[in-house]
Parts: structure tokens; sequence; C-alpha cells
């Protein structure tokens, strides 16, 4: 193979030099510097030569070295100037061949550097719709698994969102029908079951007769799930058990009555009368007004025995409930007169005992 190794302007020079001082060393043989000048000349072109063969990185600065350092041998015992010459131009030599070396150095990496630069912006240059075709699978896969993330959370809408996106941007579509129906499936499963139960507290409520609270709850729950099946009719449901309350309200009224249970058909009364309307209560007007002649009577028969067996704290309770449940009658103002008499009794009796 022939060998494409030549020499430069640096390397010619450089031999000149050698072969210059080979012939001064061999003229003047007796002179104290002729024998390491002569070795280090020969040495100096031999270098030069071998580069020819192989490739040798900074052969010129090798050469010129040890030129130095057989200057440096030869006039160290003799002469300081020499020496003193010699050890500059080898410090000379040195820091030139480390500004060369690092020169190659920073030159290599450069270009490494450059070469790395040059991927990166190619790669940022790259259009989207590019770089989603060269990592579409990775994509896909983190796509996937935040979809499923998003499930693990509850975070439904999200999940959904991703779906469609899978479905336009990568084509998966029917992988994106499988998810979908999926989170669908399961907002349903937990829209029912959040259904039932805030429909068993709105139960808990119509047992409890709070109509209002119960119609404000189910418009809440019309608002919140407008389209579930399980809510419609819901507010005819609540009329439906209110009217039945109201009715065996009255049977129950009526049935007191009959038996002539004054205090519990005036308790029921009491009640019924937040459920009837003007025209309602009209049926039971007769039996109404005389539930109240007999429960008024009753009182004032109770009052007045509690009066004559001297049972003072009774007739003071009797009297304030006739008062207060029948304010405008002739026998609200006899008590009111008796009461004042019969807290004194009542005082004295607590004195003396």
């Amino acid at each position: 193979m022939k060998n494409k190794n030549t020499l430069h302007d640096g390397s010619y020079f450089q031999l000149l030099l050698g072969l210059a001082i080979l012939i001064f060393s061999v003229g003047n043989e007796n002179a104290f510097w002729a024998g390491p000048m002569f070795f280090a000349s020969t040495a100096s072109m031999g270098l030069i030569l071998l580069s020819l063969l192989a490739t040798i990185k900074l052969v010129d600065y090798y050469a010129l070295a040890i030129l130095a350092i057989g200057g440096i041998i030869a006039a160290a015992p003799v002469n300081d100037f020499v020496l003193a010459g010699s050890i500059v131009v080898l410090g000379i030599v040195a820091t030139a061949a480390s500004v060369a070396t690092s020169a190659t150095t920073t030159s290599g990496e450069e270009r490494g550097g450059s070469s790395t630069m040059d991927t990166i912006l190619e790669a940022v240059q790259m259009t989207e719709n590019a770089k989603r075709v060269l990592f579409r699978d990775r994509e896909l896969g983190i796509l996937r698994n935040t979809v499923q993330e998003d499930i693990e959370r509850g975070e439904f809408h999200s999940a959904l969102v991703l779906c469609d996106q899978m479905a336009t941007v990568f084509g998966a579509v029917e992988e994106a029908e499988v998810l979908r129906t999926k989170v669908q499936t399961i907002i349903h499963e937990l829209h029912d079951a959040r259904i039932c139960e805030e429909v068993g507290i709105l139960e808990e409520l119509l047992k409890s007769r709070k109509w209002v609270e119960a119609y404000q709850d189910a418009a809440r729950l019309r608002r919140l799930f407008p389209e579930s099946p399980q809510l419609h009719g819901l507010e005819q449901r609540i009329a439906d058990v209110r009217t039945q309350y109201r009715h065996d309200l009255e049977a129950r009224f009526l049935e007191a009555a009959k038996r002539e249970n004054t205090e519990e058909a005036m308790l029921l009364l009491r009640e019924l009368d937040g459920y009837l309307t003007p025209d309602e209560a009209r049926r039971f007007r007769a039996t109404a007004t005389d539930v109240i002649h007999k429960y008024r009577e009753t009182l004032g028969a109770r009052f007045k025995m509690a009066v004559s067996d001297h049972r003072w704290e009774e007739a003071i309770e009797f009297g304030e409930i006739i008062m207060q449940q029948f304010p405008n009658t002739k026998m609200t103002e006899e008590v009111q007169g008796m009461l004042e008499t019969i807290r004194v009794r009542a005082e004295e009796d607590e004195t003396s005992s």
C-alpha cells in the first residue's frame, strides 16, 4: 500500500536545522557540545523521517524538543548561557505543543458538538405530525395509561376527553370506543348508586313528614341528575305520600271523635288543620266544632275540680292552657280572674309546708 504521509514546510525546516547541526558537530568534534548535539540532531532527523512511514502528531515540536534537550545536556557542565537558552527553547516547544494539542482536541469536540447540535435542531424542526408519527406507539401507550389513571381517580370527564383524542389524533377508534364505554358504564353505575342513596334520604324526609324539605331535595336532585329515569315522578311521589297521610289523619280524627276521645281528637285536629284547604275543611266543620266545644268543657271541668280539691299547681296549669287555646272566650275571662288568687294560695301552702 502506498504511503500518503508527506512533509510540510515545518518538517523541512527541522530536517535542514538537524542536518546543519550534524555537520557542525562532525566538523567540531572536539568541541564540548559536539557529542550531545550530534546524537540530538540525528534523533531529530530520524523522528521526522519516521513520520513519513507512520502518522506522528506534532512531530515538528518533538524534533525541536530533542534538539533543545541535546543543548541542555551539552551546556549543563560548561556554559550557563547556552544552558539557559536551551531550557527556554524547550519550554517554548512544550507550551506550543500543549496549545496545539488543545486546539486539536477542541476542534474535534466542536465537530462532535456541532454534529449533536445539528441532530437536536433537526428534531426541533420536525413538524408536529412527523413527531406524532415517529413516536406514535409511545404516546399512545402514555395516553392509554393516563386514561386508566383518570378512571381510578374518578376524573371521568378528563378520561372521556382523552378517549376522544385517542380516536381523532392517533386513529385508535376501536380502542377509544372500548375505553369510552368503560368510562360511561362506571359513570352510570356511580350515578345510580348516588341516586339510590339520595332517594333513600328523601324517603326518610317523607317518613318524618318534612314536606318542604322533601320538595327542596327533589328539586336539587333534578338539577344534579336531569336525565335520570329514577327521578321521574319524584314530585308526584311526594304529593301522593302527603295526600295519603292527610287521609290517614282525617280517618283517625273522625275515629277519635266518634269514640269521644276528646284530647286525641283535638291533637289530630290541630295537625289536620295544616293539610286542609278551606273547601276541604267544610266537610269536618260540624265534627271539629263539637270536638272543640267538648275539649274546652273538659278543660273547664278539670280546672274547677283542681280548684275544689286545692290542687293549686294543676289548677294553674289547666288555667294557662285555657287562656292559651281559647283566648277570646268568657271561660278565659273567668279563669284569668281566678288565677291570681290561686297563685297566692299556692305560695301560702308552699310556705306553710
